[in-house]
């Protein structure tokens, strides 16, 4: 059951297609929506020389708290139209630190897909990759455009035994059944012996979920970019995959599905953790 949504926003044209899609799942359920923006500490990049860091720094620090004003009021505008309760916080820190903190009372977090908590130089990371490790919630991160995906039509769940994929799979029985969704099952094999779906699927039945298809892909790639290949072939409103079976810092420097999958899909990813 989805009572309470948790969307982080800022004032970009994905931050609006974002929050939009926020509110349509909260709608959908009925849910609290809580919008949060967390102003975050200045973080010159390396490469201005120390004479203009000062100024760089004031310029940063003054486009961050216009943002901050933006996200605000859009939301607020947004909120007045509907139907749900909602909340505003604006809190001040370490960008993932506060969202974690916010998503101990959250069923689901939304996050946007290239959210970045500062310079990539000292921040390698994306937002939604320490947030999944951080916040013991499922994730939803969402692409610049997000369109009607909001609806859940079809859903395409990687599977590949793992406590994570577990734990992802039982987080999106409620987005699932709520919306009678139609549902896809691709069993990616990296090992021997196959995986066999089929206790997976009766559980799915049980709960009112009819799987249309299940294949298996056996791959030595990275499973991301398999889950990633059949989700844009063709038509699906959600991937849904355990995040980080390895820590995030080995994707980071040798890949991984985890990694794969928040960086090139083109629909929202559930990830859990």
């Amino acid at each position: 059951m989805i009572t309470d949504v948790l969307v982080h926003l800022d004032s970009t044209a994905a931050g609006r297609e974002r929050m939009e899609y926020a509110f349509n799942i909260a709608a959908t359920h009925g849910a609290r929506l809580t919008g949060a923006h967390v102003l975050a500490p200045v973080d010159v990049p390396p490469y201005y020389r120390p004479s203009a860091v000062e100024r760089v720094s004031e310029s940063m620090e003054r486009h961050a708290r216009e943002d901050a004003t933006t996200s605000e009021a859009l939301f607020r505008t947004r909120a007045a139209k509907a139907s749900i309760p909602t909340l505003w916080r604006s809190l001040e820190g370490g960008l993932a630190h506060r969202i974690c903190e916010l998503a101990r009372s959250a069923d689901i977090v939304i996050l946007g897909q290239y959210e970045a908590e500062g310079s990539p130089e000292r921040h390698p990371l994306y937002l939604a990759d320490d947030v999944v490790v951080g916040c013991g919630r499922p994730v939803v991160v969402t692409p610049d455009e997000v369109g009607d995906a909001a609806d859940l039509k079809r859903a395409l769940l990687g599977w590949d035994g793992s406590r994570e994929a577990v734990r992802a799979i039982h987080d999106v029985l409620p987005l699932l059944v709520v919306a009678h969704s139609q549902v896809e099952i691709v069993v990616v094999d990296q090992h021997e012996p196959e995986l066999d779906p089929t206790d997976l699927l009766d559980h799915l039945a049980r709960h009112g979920i009819a799987v249309d298809a299940s294949q298996h892909i056996h791959s030595h790639r990275s499973a991301g970019s398999a889950l990633v290949e059949q989700l844009n072939a063709r038509k699906f409103d959600l991937l849904v995959m355990g995040a980080y079976g390895r820590p995030a810092w080995l994707e980071f420097l040798f890949g991984g599905a985890t990694k794969s999958a928040l960086t090139h899909a083109t629909t929202p990813v559930l990830v859990s953790h």
